[in-house]
């Protein structure tokens, strides 16, 4: 750019609409091409409907005007890439524009400034003082006095003078308006001076504002403002009535007459009122108008509006006549022209009493409200006349005058108490005033328009009195009508049973006739007929037809209630000062009492049958009665022992009462009592805790409640009915005669060892135990079908521990009762020997071994998967309970455990019997002298003074052999009945009776009994603070050895076939029933000079703990360290052993083959920790002995060893296990959590690293751990198997 260019001067900016205007290129495109697409469609549409030379001549013209307006696109193109020249030319002229501008405005401030503010400007004259003094002094030292008022104005007023300009002039008009006070209107409410004028207020007609303009008499009032108040609420919302001209009007005139008038306020007054009225009357019209117009102008009309005279007069409740609206109903609104000082007057015709008036002080005017208001008070004015005569109507009733919203009459057809549907409402329409009477439960019927009517024209009362009458007696019918639909009834229509009361006398003709639904020979018939003192007389009539006989016989409703009487709780009384017992109510057809008495001939009907019922099973009875009491029908019943050829006198004797009732209250129940004396056993579990008197509960009263299948009154009711009630006492009498036989023995003697928690008599509960919570529940039960077999039912469970002297209720957390297992025996031997002392005596007895039992039997599975697999055979389901308690019969309890059979006898005087039952030969071995550690000096005294023959076998079928017993002291109970276990003996039955052949052993005091008590038993089989017991450390030792070795050489013979280079080898493998041996040469590596030693394992039954041990003995050089080897020995007993599978003892001897320096210790640091862990550290390590694997074309996988060392004895497979050390309370599956890692340990490198598997699935960082660990101790002698574990504990983690 030229510096020519920046000495140009800028010009302006041009702003938008100021310069020319401006359109895009792009729409003068787009208005181009749609010009052409118009002219085209316009050309396609019309060339058809053209000859062919006028087609031609169109496309012509088309193709030119096209090309001519893109010829005249393309000048604009080329232009507009020479437009930047011409730019300037837009600023040019806006400046020029703006400059031009500037000299208009310039112009015309001068002219204005001329014309309006110098107007008075002139030139002044010529002053030679002035002249001297600038030629002198050359100064202007003098202004004139016009410069100076015209550009400084006057002082403004002060507020003092303006307040006292206007306190004078407030004096002023309080003395002028104290001089017209008498004159002035009384309808002027307030009259307000202030700021030097008066404002005068007419309440709901104006407004006006006055002043005087000087102090002297003579001085004019001057208007200053009015203010019209009336106001249209309902037409005109609220907006002004008077428009503004029409105010100024107002105030001018009222100024002109001001100004000539001698009284000027009176003068305001008397303009301004009649004004506001004609305004006030206007409104009022066009509310009327308005109102009256549509449907209400059949109602009211206005009769006469004259507005010169002031007058508007409405009438209301027209009626038609002579085809004309008239009406005595009247409302005249008037200007009263007498008193100027009254509003709007109103007068009523007829006249009367509290009739509104319009309210012309508020300024709201409202023809509705005075509508409203006169219609209701003569509404209330008609009522209460008819009211009078209501009133003189018989039976007398209190008509009560009620509604709300409008007034009502409520006239009670059928007595005070009726429901508010049955009575007469009476109301006058608001719009006709025409009398209304309605009966909701009636609904539109003739009788009650013939009423209004009646009520209208002042016929005779005793017509009145007539269609009450009939009012009453159609009521009563609806009543019943709606009454008996949810009773066991149905109506009889009037066409059907005329022909079966042909015979009968005469019923009046207002009736209802009822059939009961379950009894349909039995019929009600309900006759209404008027009465002059209580309204309606009902008679009911009970029909039969039964066997083609007609019975009729009347009945009194009030015969069908009964009356209770009231209890007196007032003893000081005499019978004198008694009142008199009150009169029956008189029956005033009620609904509630119609479906009593309903009810109560549906429940005689009901007993009836239950009567026919009874005396076809010969059960007797006494007559029907009415409960004295509470009211309702009672059956009292005498004698049931024909019907119950079970029973015994003692039973009847015992039985005082029996009643049945009935309750229909919520559904049908029929209540059977029972009342029994002299009640054998008294409940006594509950005595520590609350009082028990024995001999007040020694009367029971029981309340069966039946069920009715068929409704009240059924033959099937009835029948059901009668065999519940005999079957309850059949129950009764099954269980009473036990109960009485076991009373006496138990309160001499069984209830130091049992308490009765409850004998209903259709069930006994027995509380025994140590601390009272095993139960024993005995009832009678039938069983209808197939086969109607009749039995007692015995069911035993927990209940909540008695408080006793010799329970511990700390340590009871016993929660099963171990006789459900014998509950199918002891149930199947009671019901033939029907005893409850023995049944008592043999639960007493057995209780404690049971409990130990049981607790010691607790469910625990048991995988054979690994035996199966090293034993070579597959099995439908490698699983089996590891421990199982089987019934032999009720004092023989076998307890199996693996290969193990023990046979428990359970014998009297707190003495148990054991002996190895084992199949084939004793397997139990030892057994007597485990059990020795337990016994008391006297008893392992009595088994080691026992014969050897004298429990030899016997191949007897008949049982339990006679041989010499053990002779058993008789306990306390004996004197009484002996136990029922007292003819026990320690001789073993056959073993032919087990289904096994008979073997003879070598050892034939392993298969004689042993004899315990209760105590050694508890001992053996109870679990120690350690966790541990006896017993099952004992069996668990058997168990593991009978499977460990046929396990092992099953897996050794498997590999020797096999041709592959097996896992292990065993030099040595020596199997017997207490003790599994067998050696293994250690896997020494290559670089090793010498043999490696011999590792030789025992795992045998320890004779002193009779538990599992293992010894542990290397032989040759370089062998571990002695706290090495023992905890070698502790892992396997605690873990390798426990876990129950063998092939994790083929692990166990790799890792004890280990022979590479420092490998065994590591490996026994592994086991130490996880025996024992007591580092902070997020993760705990242990070996995972067992896994899964997938080995060949093997289609299922097998379990394998977790560690195994290659050939070359470089290289071990070590499987660790890291697991939580916090567990985590959300997680339900434990094994959810932990992680498998498998190591390679390289002992000649001793490197640690984790084997890679096909897919590389590895989230966590044990990679890296592992591989840091070994560059640490790849160059020192130290192991690195442990650090390697011990890093992994602290850092492993898992990339989510």
């Amino acid at each position: 750019m030229d510096d020519e260019e920046y000495m140009k001067p800028m010009l302006p900016t041009v702003p938008e609409k100021c310069g020319p205007p401006v359109i895009p290129l792009g729409h003068l495109i787009e208005f181009a091409v749609q010009q052409i697409f118009h002219e085209l469609t316009v050309l396609s549409e019309l060339l058809p409907k053209k000859l062919d030379s006028d087609r031609k001549i169109s496309i012509v013209q088309f193709a030119h005007s096209t090309r001519v307006l893109f010829i005249k696109l393309l000048a604009v193109v080329k232009w507009v890439k020479s437009s930047k020249k011409f730019e300037s030319c837009a600023s040019i002229c806006y400046f020029l524009d703006q400059q031009s501008q500037y000299f208009v405005d310039t112009a015309d401030r001068l002219v204005q400034l001329a014309r309006e503010e110098l107007v008075f400007a002139r030139l002044p004259i010529f002053q030679v003082a002035l002249a001297v003094d600038v030629l002198t002094v050359g100064t202007f030292p003098r202004l004139p006095l016009c410069i100076k008022s015209r550009f400084i104005p006057d002082p403004p007023i002060t507020s003092r003078e303006e307040a006292c300009v206007l306190a004078r002039l407030n004096q002023v008009i309080q003395y002028r308006l104290s001089s017209y006070g008498t004159k002035l209107s009384p309808r002027i409410s307030k009259t307000v001076i202030r700021n030097g004028m008066v404002t005068m207020t007419v309440n709901g007609e104006f407004e006006v504002s006055l002043t005087l303009l000087g102090e002297r008499p003579a001085t004019k009032w001057t208007l200053l403002n009015i203010k019209i108040l009336v106001e249209d609420y309902e037409i005109g919302f609220g907006t002004k009535l008077v428009h503004p001209l029409q105010v100024n009007m107002l105030h001018n005139v009222l100024q002109l007459r001001m100004d000539k008038s001698l009284e000027p306020l009176e003068e305001v007054y008397n303009l301004l009122h009649s004004f506001a009225q004609m305004l006030q009357l206007d409104v009022l019209f066009c509310q009327a108008t308005q109102v009256f117009s549509g449907d209400m102008c059949q109602y009211a009309a206005i009769e006469r509006y004259d507005r010169n005279m002031g007058i508007l007069t409405l009438a209301y409740w027209l009626k038609r006549t002579h085809n004309r609206y008239t009406s005595q109903y009247k409302i005249k609104i008037f200007i009263d022209k007498e008193n100027q000082h009254n509003g709007l007057r109103v007068r009523h015709f007829p006249v009367g009493k509290g009739l509104p008036y319009i309210d012309d002080r508020s300024g709201r005017l409202s023809i509705n409200r005075l509508l409203s208001e006169t219609v209701g008070v003569r509404c209330r004015e008609r009522l209460l006349r008819i009211r009078e005569r209501l009133g003189l109507l018989k039976p007398p009733v209190i008509v009560s005058l009620t509604g709300r919203a409008a007034p009502t009459l409520t006239y009670p057809l059928l007595g005070a108490q009726s429901h508010a549907d049955e009575m007469l409402v009476v109301s006058v329409n608001d719009f006709s005033g025409n009398v209304i009477a309605v009966v909701r439960a009636l609904g539109s019927c003739t009788e009650l328009r013939e009423l209004e009517q009646l009520i209208d024209d002042r016929v005779p009362l005793q017509t009145i009195t007539d269609k009450m009458e009939r009012l009453r007696i159609l009521l009563m019918l609806e009543r019943y009508r709606k009454a008996v639909a949810p009773l066991p009834v149905r109506i009889v229509p009037e066409n059907v049973f005329c022909a079966r009361l042909s015979s009968l006398p005469e019923l009046p003709p207002d009736r209802i006739c009822l059939q009961f639904i379950k009894e349909e020979m039995y019929y009600l018939i309900v006759s209404f007929t008027p009465n002059g003192q209580i309204g309606v007389n009902i008679d009911m009539y009970l029909l039969s037809n039964v066997e083609r006989k007609l019975n009729m016989v009347r009945l009194h409703p009030s015969q069908l209630l009964t009356t209770l009487p009231e209890s007196s709780f007032l003893s000081g009384k005499s019978d004198d000062d008694l009142e008199p017992p009150t009169k029956r109510r008189r029956w005033l057809g009620d609904k509630r009492l119609l479906t009593s008495a309903v009810a109560t001939l549906d429940d005689r009907l009901a007993f009836m049958r239950i009567c026919e019922e009874l005396e076809r099973r010969n059960v007797k009875y006494k007559p029907l009665t009415v409960e004295p009491t509470v009211g309702g029908l009672i059956l009292h019943i005498t004698d049931f022992s024909e019907a119950i050829p079970a029973g015994s006198d003692d039973f009847f004797s015992s039985v005082i009462n029996c009643c049945l009732r009935l309750d229909t209250r919520t559904r049908v129940i029929w209540p059977f009592e029972c009342t029994l004396i002299n009640t054998p056993l008294v409940a006594d579990f509950y005595e520590p805790i609350m009082h028990v008197d024995y001999e007040s509960a020694k009367t029971k009263t029981t309340v069966l409640e039946i069920h009715g299948s068929g409704g009240v009154s059924s033959p099937n009711t009835s029948e059901s009915v009668s065999t519940h009630m005999i079957d309850r006492l059949i129950v009764f009498a099954h269980m009473f005669d036990p109960v009485k036989e076991f009373a006496a023995a138990y309160y001499s003697h069984y209830n130091k060892y049992c308490n009765v928690v409850a004998f209903t008599y259709h069930k006994l509960v027995l509380a025994y135990g140590s601390n009272r919570n095993m139960l024993m529940m005995l009832s009678w039960r039938t069983q209808k079908a197939p086969n109607n077999k009749q039995y007692f039912y015995l069911t035993f469970g927990i209940g909540p521990s008695r408080a006793t002297t010799t329970a511990d209720l700390s340590n009871s957390e016993i929660l099963w009762n171990p006789h459900i297992l014998l509950a199918s025996r002891l149930q199947e031997r009671f019901n033939k020997q029907r005893s409850l002392i023995g049944l008592v005596q043999y639960l007493i007895d057995s209780v404690a071994p049971l409990s130990a039992l049981h607790s010691f039997t607790r469910i625990r599975l048991q995988s054979l998967r690994a035996f199966c697999q090293m034993m070579c055979y597959d099995a439908a389901l490698a699983l089996s309970l590891q421990v199982t308690l089987s019934i032999v019969d009720e004092y023989r309890i076998r307890l199996i455990y693996g290969h193990v059979h023990l046979e428990f006898f359970l014998l009297g005087n707190s003495r148990i019997g054991l002996r190895d039952c084992s199949l084939g030969s004793a397997c139990a071995f030892r057994l007597r002298q485990f059990c020795s550690n337990f016994l008391s000096p006297e008893l392992r005294s009595a088994n080691e003074e026992k014969s050897p023959s004298a429990f030899a076998w016997t191949a007897t079928s008949s049982g339990p052999g006679s041989l010499p017993s053990h002779q058993m002291v008789r306990s306390p109970a004996s004197r009484i009945v002996s136990s029922p276990m007292s003819h026990m003996s320690l001789s073993v039955p056959p073993l032919d009776s087990f289904g096994s052949s008979l073997r003879y052993s070598s050892d034939c005091r392993s298969r004689t009994p042993i004899l315990l008590d209760h105590d050694s038993l508890h001992c053996m089989t109870s679990v120690d603070e350690s966790g541990s017991c006896a017993l099952d450390q004992y069996l668990f030792a058997l168990a593991y050895l009978s499977k460990l070795g046929p396990a092992l050489e099953g897996y050794r013979r498997e590999h020797r076939g096999s041709g592959a280079h097996p896992v292990i080898q065993f030099r040595q493998l020596i199997a017997t029933a207490e003790s599994v041996r067998l050696s293994v040469l250690g896997a020494a590596p290559p670089n090793l000079k010498h043999e490696p030693f011999l590792v030789n394992m025992n795992i045998y039954l320890d004779e002193e703990t009779m538990s599992l041990k293992m010894k542990l003995d290397f032989d040759g050089e370089d062998i571990p360290a002695d706290n090495d080897i023992r905890t070698a020995e502790l892992y396997f007993v605690r873990f390798v052993a426990r876990l129950g599978n063998e092939i994790a003892v083929v692990a166990f001897a790799n890792a004890c083959r280990l022979a590479a320096p420092g490998a065994f210790s590591a490996i026994t640091r592994i086991m130490s920790v996880q025996m024992n862990w007591t580092e902070d550290t997020p993760w705990r390590p242990s070996i995972q002995l067992v896994m899964w694997s997938q080995e060949g074309s093997v289609p299922r996988a097998r379990i394998s060893p977790g560690i195994v060392i290659d050939q070359t004895n470089i290289s071990v497979l070590i499987l660790l296990c890291l697991r939580p050390a916090r567990h985590n309370p959300s997680e339900k599956n434990a094994d959810a959590s932990k992680h498998l890692i498998p190591l390679i340990y390289n002992t000649q490198t001793n490197t640690v690293a984790r084997r890679s598997s096909g897919a590389d699935d590895d989230a966590s960082n044990a990679t890296t751990v592992l591989s840091n660990i070994s560059e640490q101790y790849s160059l020192t002698n130290e192991p690195a198997l442990w650090p390697a574990i011990y890093s992994l504990a602290h850092n492993f983690t898992v990339q989510r």
